[in-house]
């Protein structure tokens, strides 16, 4: 016996049957007439080896966007060649190009997951998203995997998961007693008796066919346990109708002990075929007729047909059936190919056999239908039939939507928690496992609902980033999110609506996206362990306002608004702007979401008036969807033979764009960007900074904000013993500036024996310095960095003058520190020479071609003669042709000294087009900035300097460097 994947046209196993509803000769499904053509288990090892290693490849090389392109290109041809046609030749490729997609995706984001920071670690919120988005793009692989294609069946309707039978091992499927259980609780004659009016159609509609077999159909009452006032209306329509009726008096169970007690009741056990329908859902006349062939294969334990709304008109339910297509209509057909497909509860047949070898319907599940479906399926074969058989009630309102939701959220999350074992353990000796693709599938069904979880992820962290700069992503650039978020996005959107077109419509993402708050609270139930009880989906509208079921997606709406307009009034640099489309997306995903709930509450009202007008509400026919399969088996046929000719140039275009893949120019990882090569701005960057202590950020955002100016850096100076501090170093390139850092070799402000500069060549402080190396190439952004500052002077802590060091001894120092970082890999870093008299430092500076940037500093006494600006600048650029200049500044005097010489200096700095960025130190050159010592030096000291600063600010802009 082969798995059903290509297979010969079919012929049809019943001929002449009269559709009772059109009175037309229906094509009807039928079994696979001829074996398929064999596939060894060692070609599907094979084929799933060759994806795992080149997701391992892939996630160490991590191309960038060609490699996608090629995937699809390189899928095009291949599955044409094998003879693949249409949309399923579409199918092959969006599969290859998503996987390659994603694993570039997330193995390039893996790489910049937020760790350190403060006054938070940046995993608080990093690993949390990088999960959340590894959540999205597993199930974004998984639904492709279910789509991978199958040949296209001959008729609209089909059986998928079906396998060749050879003839001698075929039984009759019609020799089996058939019966069908209605379980009910609470809903009235007026729900009950359309779906036992359809059912005794479809029952009559089979009998005149087979006339020997036998139907029983039985209602499983569970209202006298409940205490509903229901049953005997329920037990006089069964009467009239001709059906037997069956009340519990213990509970226990919920719906699965309800038709386990009725079975056992009515002797509904042994080689007999069972049947289930929700109170709501209706059966067309031709269902026994559609879906008892497929029994014939006797290793066939259950057969599902899809479960569809007709009650469109109402805003929810149509929403709701939306939601449901892409399951019953996308991914149910892919998964039974598998043979994964499980019981959804309604509108299939099983084996009384198949579910007895488990023991029964588990009682133990508020999702029995699912848990069922895992436990029989190493056994026996599970087949999905598409088409619509079956036409039921959708949610009225969305309490009720949501009800329905927690429901399927707390037993699907519950099913991972009790079947752990059976989806990733290997069997018990003697017992036969799940295969591969049947875990894959169930997993993927078994964490889907974690969704809720993820989708308050999304909503938090560009919120939070925006309003706090906490990000969970730290190190990429703009080329990056280009380069690899933007094709795997694009692709996953793509091939999401090239499978879901004519099948669903956007109102199924907004469904599933505003299910989240509840999908949220199922998940935090399930995690302390409350599993709750069975709940029905109510038949009748909530007296509960729609807008008290909006409460969070409001919130969540309130936030992202106003992180938008800090945006819009304080603007940051790219990232904040990328956190700026996110919260337009969720704002528009959150305000579509908003739409149905005022098509629900204006549904509300209609209703309201009608009942006030009428005393009841007025019959509304079940009209579903229609099947997509209709109308896309009549378009065009299908061609299996390909064209050679059009097939080699599919392969020849897919391999050259795989070799110029390998040769390209884009590295395999994008580097940060040095800066020496763009250590010259558009414009000198403005900042502050203070020369011996941390300074804090606060103190640098007040600042901003007296001032009036955003500024494009801020300096620091950290000892080696310390750690490089993220929050800081990302709120300065959150507005497009590059953070300067001075390391010394001090131990809270002294000198040790391991700050000389043989003690730092001889490698004394090679761990510190290594692990800043590695912390500042993990932050992955553009940074000034200072070694040695002041070296040429006695006071440094690392002097080339005093503590036994020597002129020559700045070179080695400098070179060693160097190369240590260049071995860790932090190439982001622009060296910064400051020394004490950048015009007289040739006997102490490193090489030229080891620095990248010279700064000086301009600190201006009391009662001492000022420097000229001009002149100071320009014997350091006489010194050091062609290095891109740094100012550090501090000025104490009478105001009108201050002022006049940031005037002065404000006209060197526009004399000149080599000056990357000014720095003013607040605390001058002192050491204790809360001290008494440090006020005079402060920028805002008086109106006559700030006056003269934002003179300096607004004329530095109009300074355009080469």
């Amino acid at each position: 016996m082969t798995v059903l994947e290509d297979r010969t046209r079919p012929r049809p196993l019943l001929r002449g049957h009269l559709d009772v509803d059109t009175g037309t000769f229906p094509r009807l499904p039928d079994p696979i007439s001829a074996p398929p053509p064999e596939v060894g288990p060692w070609a599907r090892w094979l084929s799933r080896a060759g994806l795992a290693a080149t997701a391992v490849v892939i996630a160490i090389e991590r191309p960038g966007p060609w490699l996608p392109a090629a995937a699809f290109a390189f899928g095009l041809g291949l599955a044409w060649a094998a003879g693949w046609r249409g949309r399923q030749l579409r199918n092959i490729a969006f599969f290859l190009a998503v996987f390659t997609s994603g694993v570039n995706y997330l193995s390039w984001r893996f790489t910049v997951i937020a760790i350190g920071g403060h006054p938070l670690p940046g995993w608080i919120i990093g690993i949390p998203l990088y999960l959340a988005e590894t959540h999205a793009a597993v199930h974004t692989m998984g639904l492709h995997i279910g789509l991978w294609p199958r040949n296209p069946p001959a008729e609209p309707e089909a059986f998928y998961g079906r396998r060749y039978v050879p003839p001698e091992q075929q039984v009759d499927p019609f020799k089996y007693p058939v019966y069908v259980f209605v379980p009910t609780v609470d809903e009235g004659e007026e729900v009950l008796r359309p779906t036992l009016t359809g059912i005794m159609a479809a029952r009559d509609a089979y009998l005149q066919q087979h006339p020997y077999s036998e139907i029983t159909v039985v209602v499983c009452d569970d209202g006298f346990v409940a205490k509903k006032p229901t049953v005997p209306e329920i037990e006089a329509l069964c009467e009239s109708l001709g059906v037997m009726h069956v009340v519990r008096e213990v509970g226990g169970g919920a719906k699965a002990g309800n038709i386990n007690n009725a079975r056992t009741l009515v002797g509904a056990e042994g080689d007999v075929l069972l049947c289930i329908f929700d109170a709501d859902q209706i059966p067309r006349r031709d269902f026994f007729l559609k879906l008892i062939p497929a029994f014939d294969d006797p290793d066939v334990g259950w057969v599902q047909s899809g479960q569809f709304y007709g009650n469109r008109e109402n805003p929810v339910a149509r929403w709701a059936d939306d939601q449901q297509s892409l399951f019953y209509r996308l991914l149910c057909p892919g998964k039974a190919a598998h043979n994964s497909a499980f019981i959804c509860g309604t509108n299939f047949l099983m084996r009384a056999k198949a579910i007895d070898s488990i023991g029964g319907i588990p009682t133990g599940s508020i999702t029995e239908d699912f848990a069922a479906s895992i436990r029989m399926a190493a056994e026996w074969r599970a087949v999905y039939f598409t088409g619509i058989l079956a036409v039921g009630l959708g949610p009225l309102d969305l309490a009720s939507f949501f009800k329905q939701q927690d429901r399927w959220a707390r037993g699907t999350l519950n099913i991972m928690w009790d079947h752990w074992r059976d989806l990733l353990l290997p069997a018990p000796k003697g017992r036969k496992g799940l295969s591969a693709q049947q875990r894959a599938h169930y997993l993927l069904a078994t964490t889907h609902y974690w969704c809720g979880v993820r989708d308050l992820i999304f909503c938090i962290a560009p919120v939070l980033f925006v309003l706090t700069g906490i990000s969970g992503v730290r190190g990429a650039t703009a080329t990056d999110f280009l380069l690899y978020f933007v094709p795997y996005f694009a692709l996953s959107i793509a091939g999401f609506w090239h499978a879901a077109w004519d099948i669903t419509s956007w109102r199924c993402i907004i469904a599933n996206y505003g299910s989240f708050p509840v999908l949220l609270q199922a998940a935090f139930r399930v995690v302390i362990g409350r599993k709750g009880d069975f709940t029905l989906t109510p038949k009748r509208r909530s007296t509960l306002s729609p807008w008290r079921t909006a409460q969070l997606h409001l919130i969540v709406v309130g936030f992202c608004v106003i992180s938008f307009v800090k945006l819009v009034i304080r603007p940051g640099g790219t990232a904040y702007w990328l956190a700026g489309f996110w919260l337009l997306y969720l704002c528009l995903m959150s305000g579509m979401h908003m739409i149905l709930v005022m098509l629900d509450s204006r549904q509300g009202r209609r209703e309201r008036r009608q009942r006030a007008a009428f005393g009841t509400l007025p019959a509304q026919p079940l009209i579903p969807r229609p099947d997509p399969h209709q109308r896309r088996h009549h378009r065009r046929p299908v061609r299996r033979l390909p064209k050679p000719r059009t097939a080699l140039a599919g392969v020849v275009v897919g391999g050259a764009m795989l070799f110029v893949l390998d040769t390209s120019t884009i590295p395999a990882q994008s580097a940060p960007l040095h800066l020496a090569n763009a250590s010259l701005p558009a414009h000198p960057l403005v900042g502050v900074g203070a020369l011996a202590t941390p300074y804090a950020g606060v103190g640098v955002v007040d600042l901003e904000r007296r001032l009036g100016v955003q500024f494009g850096t801020t300096a620091r100076t950290q000892e080696i013993a310390d750690a490089f501090d993220y929050a800081w170093a990302d709120a300065v390139s959150g507005h497009g500036g590059v953070p300067w850092l001075t390391l010394v070799f001090s131990q809270n402000g002294k000198s040790t024996l391991d700050s000389a500069l043989t003690a730092i060549a001889n490698g004394s402080d090679d761990a510190d310095v290594i692990r800043w190396a590695r912390e500042i190439a993990g932050y992955g952004r553009p940074v000034y960095l200072t070694v040695l500052p002041q070296a040429d002077r006695n006071y440094a802590a690392s002097s080339g003058v005093a503590d036994g060091g020597i002129p020559q001894d700045i070179p080695r120092a400098w070179a060693h520190v160097r190369a240590l970082f260049q071995t860790a890999g932090a190439t982001n870093v622009s060296w910064v020479w400051t020394p004490g008299d950048p015009g007289h430092d040739a006997a102490y500076a490193p090489p030229a071609d080891q620095i990248d940037a010279v700064a000086l500093t301009m600190a201006e006494f009391p009662k001492t003669t000022w420097a000229d600006p001009a002149t100071q600048l320009a014997a350091a650029a006489k010194q050091h042709p062609g290095k891109p200049l740094l100012l550090q500044v501090a000025v104490d005097g009478t105001p009108a000294e201050r002022a006049t010489w940031l005037d002065k200096l404000s006209l060197a700095i526009a004399a000149r087009t080599d000056v990357a960025a000014l720095v003013y130190q607040e605390a001058g050159p002192v050491d204790d900035l809360s001290g008494k010592d440090a006020q005079p030096w402060a920028l805002t000291a008086d109106d006559q300097t700030v006056a003269a600063f934002l003179a300096l600010v607004g004329g530095m802009t109009g300074v355009v460097n080469r």
